[in-house]
C-alpha cells in the first residue's frame, strides 16, 4: 500500500472517528478508537458476486489487520459451500485470496463460507465470513438500492459504531419488491465495512441480496462516478436492471443516465435559516433529468413502485424555493 493510499485511508478512518464524536463524549476518545480498531482488523473480508447460471466466477477474499488494513500474507484461506470445499489458497502479500468456481446451473442464492484454516490462524483469531453468489438469468429484473440514508437512517459511521436504525418502512417495501426483483445493495462504503453491513441488513429483516461495496480507489473516486461505473458494468449482463434508489443527487443522476427508474430520497433540514441553502438545493434538483422522482420517505417510494405514482422533482424544487422566499420575507418583516 503506497504512501498516498495510506494517507487517504487514514483520512477516511479519521472521518469515521469524527462522525462518532457524540459517542466519544460519552465513552471517551480512547474507547471510540478501540471500537474502530476492533472493526478494521484482523478481519476476513469477502465480496458478494452476481453471476449467470453456469458462469465461471472468482470468489475473492482478503485478510487484513490494523488501522492501515495491512494484508496478512501466507495464510491459508478456505472457501466452503455447505460441507463441500470449493478451494484453498494462500493469501498474497496484500492479504488477497481468490479461487475460480463454476456457478450452479440453477438460479438461486448460494452462501459460501470463507475462513482461515484453523491451524493457520494469526495470533488474534479471525472470525469466519460469508459471501453470497447470487445466480440469476440474464433477463432477471433487478433493483439497486443504496444503504446510507436510504435504508439506514444515518451514515455508515453509526453502522460501524453500533446503533444505526433503518428508515421507516424500507424493509417492508424492499421485501415486497423482492417477490419480483433481485435486490442489489450497491453502496459506496469501502469493502472493510462489508461484513458489518451484511449483518445489519439481516438483523433488520431486509431481503437477501448481494452487497456490492467499493474498493478504496472506488471510494476516493466519489459516489456518483463509482455508481455509474458499477451500473454500466451490471447492465452489460443484466439489462433488466430497472430501478435505482438512493439519497445523493449524483446517484440519482447516475441511475437516470443509465435508463433506470431513478428515485431520490432527499433529506432536507427545514430548520435551516439561510435561504441560499434551499435555493442551492433547488438548483441541484433542477439539473437532474426530468424523470427523476424526489421523495422524503419510503411510503412515497412504495407509491411509485406499486401504484405508478409520480413524485416529480419540480414539486420539491417549488417547495424549496418557497422556503427561501419565506425566510427572506421574515427577515424583512
Amino acid at each position: 500500500m503506497g504512501r498516498t493510499t495510506r494517507r487517504s485511508l487514514l483520512v477516511l478512518l479519521a472521518a469515521v472517528v469524527c462522525a462518532g464524536a457524540c459517542a466519544a463524549v460519552r465513552a471517551g476518545f480512547s474507547d471510540l478508537l478501540n471500537k474502530v480498531k476492533d472493526r478494521v482488523g484482523p478481519a476476513l473480508l469477502a465480496n458478494d458476486v452476481l453471476a449467470e447460471p453456469g458462469a465461471e466466477v472468482m470468489l475473492e477474499a482478503s485478510l487484513r489487520s490494523g488501522l492501515r488494513l495491512t494484508g496478512e500474507e501466507g495464510r491459508r484461506i478456505q472457501f466452503h459451500l455447505d460441507e463441500r470445499r470449493l478451494g484453498e489458497v494462500r493469501s498474497d502479500r496484500d492479504g488477497n485470496a481468490s479461487v475460480r468456481w463454476t456457478a450452479p446451473e440453477t438460479p438461486g442464492d448460494y452462501v459460501v463460507r470463507v475462513r482461515v484454516k484453523p491451524d493457520d490462524q494469526p495470533d488474534k483469531p479471525v472470525e469466519d465470513t460469508q459471501l453470497l453468489v447470487a445466480v440469476r438469468k440474464a433477463d432477471a429484473p433487478m433493483v439497486v438500492v443504496d444503504l446510507d440514508k436510504t435504508v439506514v437512517a444515518s451514515g455508515f459511521a453509526w453502522v460501524l459504531l453500533g446503533g444505526a436504525k433503518p428508515m421507516a418502512g424500507a424493509n417492508l417495501v424492499l421485501e415486497r419488491l423482492a417477490g419480483s426483483h433481485t435486490i442489489v445493495y450497491l453502496t459506496h462504503r469501502p469493502d472493510f465495512l462489508g461484513p458489518k453491513s451484511k449483518r445489519w441488513l439481516t438483523e433488520n429483516r431486509f431481503p437477501t441480496g448481494p452487497v456490492l461495496t467499493s474498493t478504496l480507489g472506488g471510494f476516493l473516486k466519489g459516489s456518483g462516478d463509482y455508481k455509474a461505473d458499477r451500473i454500466a458494468s451490471l447492465k452489460q449482463t443484466y439489462p433488466n436492471l430497472a430501478v435505482g434508489i438512493g439519497d445523493k443527487i449524483s446517484d440519482a443522476r447516475a441511475y437516470a443516465d443509465h435508463g433506470l427508474n431513478s428515485i431520490l430520497i432527499l433529506h432536507v433540514d427545514w430548520s435551516e435559516d439561510d435561504p441560499e441553502d434551499y435555493e442551492k438545493l433547488a438548483r441541484e434538483l433542477a439539473s437532474l433529468p426530468a424523470q427523476v422522482h424526489v421523495v422524503t420517505n419510503w411510503s412515497d417510494v412504495s407509491a411509485i413502485l406499486f401504484e405508478r405514482a409520480v413524485r416529480s422533482k419540480e414539486a420539491m424544487e417549488t417547495r424549496l424555493r418557497q422556503a427561501a422566499r419565506d425566510l427572506r420575507g421574515r427577515r424583512k418583516g
